[in-house]
C-alpha cells in the first residue's frame, strides 16, 4: 500500500514537472556557473593554501565542489516540504489533498519524495561534472560513509522542513524555520569556507546546525576516504538530530493540519 501510494504521488508530481521541459534544462545549466565561479577563485588562492584546508587535501575548489553541490541538495529538505504546502494553498487543492485516507505526515513526506529524487540525479550531475570537466578528485570516495551520512543529514533537515510546512499550515506567510534554518546553514554550516576560520561565538552557533556535522563528515567521506568507524562522532550526532527533529516535524504538521480542519482555514492563503 505504501509502495502504491508512494508512486502516484511521484506520477502526479512527474506529470507536472514534465511540462516545463526547458525549466528542467536550464536548471542543469545554472547549477554548473557557482563551479566555474569557485574553479577561478580556487585558481587566485593556488599556492596560498590556508592550514585550515590541511584535513581536505589542502586544496580549496575540491572543499567548496562538496560543500555547495550538497547545500543544493539539502535545501530542498529545508524548503520543498513548506513550498508543496504553499503551492496546495494557491491551488486550492490542499484540504482534497489531506482529505485522502492517508495520515497528514504521510502526504506531506510522499508529496516531496519526486523532488528528493530528481535533485539526486541533480547531485551527481554536479559532482560527475566537477570530477571529468574541472578536475576534482573523488577516487578515495567511500560510498557507503556518503550515503550513511547523505540520510541521516536528510532525515534530519527533513523534520526541520517539516516543522516549516506546520508553520506555512498555520501561518500562510511569515515562516521564521525556513527563514533562519536555511540562512544560517548556508552561511554558518561550513559551505563555502572552513569553520574552524569562524570566531568561537559562531563557531557555538554552527555546532547547532546538522549541516556543520554532515559536510565535514562528507568532506571526509568523498576526499580521504574515511569509513563508518572514522566517522563515528559525526554519524552519532546526525543520528540524534533525525531522531528527533523528524517525529516533533511530522507530529507538528499533524496537529497544525487538525487545527487548521477545526478552524476551517486549511484553503485560507
Amino acid at each position: 500500500m505504501f509502495a502504491l501510494k508512494a508512486w502516484e504521488f511521484f506520477k502526479r508530481d512527474l506529470r507536472i514537472e514534465s511540462s516545463y521541459k526547458a525549466a528542467f534544462l536550464f536548471e542543469y545549466a545554472t547549477s554548473l556557473l557557482p563551479l566555474l565561479t569557485f574553479y577561478f577563485v580556487a585558481k587566485l588562492l593556488r599556492g596560498n593554501s590556508a592550514s585550515s584546508l590541511t584535513p581536505y587535501g589542502g586544496k580549496y575548489f575540491p572543499f567548496v565542489v562538496v560543500g555547495v553541490a550538497f547545500m543544493q541538495y539539502f535545501t530542498i529538505a529545508l524548503t520543498n516540504f513548506a513550498a508543496t504546502i504553499r503551492r496546495s494553498q494557491m491551488a486550492g487543492c490542499l484540504e482534497a489533498m489531506l482529505a485522502a485516507q492517508t495520515s497528514p505526515g504521510m502526504v506531506i513526506i510522499l508529496s516531496s519524495a519526486y523532488s528528493f529524487l530528481v535533485k539526486l540525479f541533480h547531485l551527481v550531475f554536479v559532482l560527475t561534472a566537477s570530477a571529468l570537466l574541472l578536475g576534482v578528485n573523488f577516487g578515495p570516495c567511500n560510498f557507503l560513509s556518503m550515503a550513511v551520512i547523505l540520510v541521516l543529514t536528510i532525515a534530519s533537515l527533513s523534520g526541520l522542513g517539516i516543522l516549516s510546512a506546520a508553520f506555512i499550515v498555520v501561518m500562510k506567510k511569515g515562516d521564521p524555520i525556513e527563514w533562519f534554518i536555511g540562512s544560517v546553514s548556508s552561511m554558518l554550516g561550513g559551505a563555502l569556507f572552513p569553520v574552524s576560520l569562524m570566531p568561537e561565538w559562531l563557531r557555538m552557533i554552527a555546532a547547532l546546525l546538522p549541516t556543520t556535522y554532515a559536510l565535514e563528515a562528507l568532506r571526509q567521506a568523498m576526499l580521504n576516504g574515511a569509513s563508518i568507524p572514522m566517522l563515528w562522532r559525526d554519524v552519532l550526532i546526525l543520528g540524534a538530530f533525525a531522531v528527533v527533529l523528524l517525529p516533533v516535524g511530522v507530529w507538528a504538521f499533524a496537529k497544525a493540519v487538525d487545527k487548521g480542519r477545526r478552524d476551517g482555514t486549511l484553503m485560507h492563503y
